[in-house]
Formats: C-alpha cells, sequence, structure tokens
C-alpha cells in the first residue's frame, strides 16, 4: 500500500509563511525611503531562502515540486511574466541538486552562505531581465544595489530560524526529510 508523502507540502508551507512575513515587511517598508532618493523604498526579496531546504535535505521529486509550486506562487505576487521564478527556482535547483553530494547538508551556516549566493544570482537575474520595463534604467541600477544589501543582511539574520523552521516541521510531523520514511518515537 503506498503512503502519502507529504514532505513538498510541509516545505511549500514554511515557504509561503516565509513569503507573507517578508510581503508584510515590504507593505510597511514603502512608506518609508531610504537614502537621499525621495521615490525609493526598500523591497526585500529572499527567494533563495525558498530554495535551500529543498535543494539539500529533501530529494529530487519533492524538492522539486515543492520549488515549482513556490516560484508559481510568487509569480501570481510579483509583477513579472507569469512562469519567472518558478524557471529561475528550479534552475538554482538543479544546480545545486547537481553539487549536491560534496555539500555538507546539515549545517545551518553552509545553508545561509547558499541562500546567499542563490539569492545574489536571483536578484542579478530578475533585474537583468525586468530593467528593461523600468522608464528609467540608469537610475534603476542604484535601487537594485540597496534592495540587494538590504535582502542579503535580512536573509543573515532570518535564515537560521527559517532552516529551523523547516527541520521543527519535519519533526513534528515525524518524517526524515532525505528519505521521507517516518521516525520511530
Amino acid at each position: 500500500m503506498r503512503r502519502l508523502d507529504l514532505r513538498w507540502l510541509i516545505v511549500l508551507l514554511a515557504n509561503l509563511l516565509l513569503s507573507w512575513l517578508v510581503g508584510t515587511a515590504n507593505s510597511y517598508l514603502s512608506h518609508f525611503s531610504f537614502l537621499w532618493i525621495d521615490y525609493c523604498s526598500v523591497h526585500l526579496y529572499v527567494g533563495g531562502l525558498f530554495v535551500v531546504y529543498s535543494a539539500l535535505r529533501l530529494d529530487s521529486k519533492h524538492g522539486l515540486i515543492a520549488v515549482a509550486l513556490t516560484g508559481l506562487i510568487m509569480d501570481s505576487l510579483e509583477p513579472v511574466p507569469f512562469g519567472t521564478n518558478m524557471l529561475l527556482l528550479g534552475l538554482v535547483h538543479a544546480t545545486l541538486l547537481y553539487g549536491r553530494r560534496r555539500f555538507p547538508r546539515e549545517g545551518s551556516i553552509f545553508g545561509i552562505v547558499v541562500a546567499l549566493f542563490a539569492n545574489l544570482f536571483l536578484i542579478i537575474a530578475l533585474s537583468f531581465l525586468m530593467v528593461g520595463s523600468n522608464p528609467r534604467p540608469g537610475e534603476a541600477w542604484l535601487r537594485i544595489f540597496v534592495d540587494l544589501l538590504a535582502s542579503q543582511f535580512l536573509i543573515l539574520l532570518i535564515a537560521p530560524w527559517f532552516l529551523a523552521l523547516q527541520d521543527r516541521s519535519m519533526q513534528l510531523a515525524n518524517i526524515r526529510p532525505d528519505t521521507g520514511r517516518r521516525v520511530a518515537l
């Protein structure tokens, strides 16, 4: 008899929680202007965190399902062509899966470093894809740089909590993240 494997759902729900929290923070930050630019408010982006746990700790099938659904949800919330975030998150996920055997998979320090590099790639890729639609693309790079710095700092702060949240969620469900088997109590 085949049993239901909910690892992808646990990771997806944690990603939705983080997306909601960051969206709420972005809503509050939109009322403030930073530096000397009056029209520039900070926008936080933590897409790199959505991929790390799935790529490092889940098997490829369940990790890809969680990442693809997270990407589709992000596409519905952001002003990008539909499928852009799903494609970019899937690309980062596949890249991390390719080198996963050489990586330490359990430590949170390595997860933070991977999340920072993944987020850097995602912000640069999204910026190059979307900067042409900006009315003043030359001035947009300053905002992108400020957003990148703020997002990377936020990842440094919340990545240990987020990775621990996903680990604890798997423990509460009595599921081993790598195999999907029940943990004996």
